[in-house]
This record gives structure tokens, C-alpha cells and sequence, in this order.
């Protein structure tokens, strides 16, 4: 599964440590891109730990597989890669004669 984002931000990391094992998590906030080329909606994004440096402003495709929370077992989307994507100008109308 495939979508075209816009990363505005990332957010600092955040670091802790639980029952002993240590953590770290990241996110960023995102603009999700319809295929009119216009944001459609707008939200926080968790980054995954092997995607932290590609991560930046900009736009991109964004791949995605569906796995289970650890927590919560819920099937959820997670982040598995970013390319870099150029988005295509819409062209201007044409200047009417008269």
C-alpha cells in the first residue's frame, strides 16, 4: 500500500525507558495528498527506527504494511519506506483571446 505525503516537520525524539528496556520513538506531522495533488488531510505520522535519518521535510511515497500493535493487537498501518516524489505543477488555464 502506497500514498503520497508531505512531511511539514519531525518531531524530537523521545526517549524512555520501561520494565527495564529502553525506547525511543519519533513522529511527524504530515499532509496526506490526494491524486489532485492537494492535501486532503493533515496528521501525526509515527516514524519507525530504520527510517529516522531518511525522514525529513519534503515529499514523498510512502510505502506501508499492515502488522499487529504489540500492545493492543489491533492490525494497524506502520511506515516501512520513503522515496523522495516530485509533484507534478498543475498547468495554468489558458489566457482567453479576445
Amino acid at each position: 500500500m502506497q500514498s503520497i505525503l508531505q512531511i511539514f516537520k519531525v518531531n524530537e525524539a523521545r526517549r524512555g525507558e520501561k520494565d527495564g528496556r529502553k525506547w525511543e520513538m519519533q513522529d511527524a506531522e504530515c499532509g496526506l495528498i490526494g491524486d489532485s495533488g492537494v492535501i486532503e488531510s493533515v496528521g501525526v505520522l509515527p516514524i519507525p527506527k530504520d527510517l529516522i535519518d531518511k525522514a525529513q521535510p519534503g515529499v514523498y511515497i510512502g510505502s506501508f504494511a499492515l502488522k499487529p500493535d504489540y500492545k493492543t493487537r489491533r492490525i494497524l498501518p506502520v511506515l516501512t519506506g520513503l522515496q523522495p516524489y516530485t509533484v507534478k505543477a498543475t498547468p495554468a488555464p489558458a489566457a482567453a483571446k479576445g
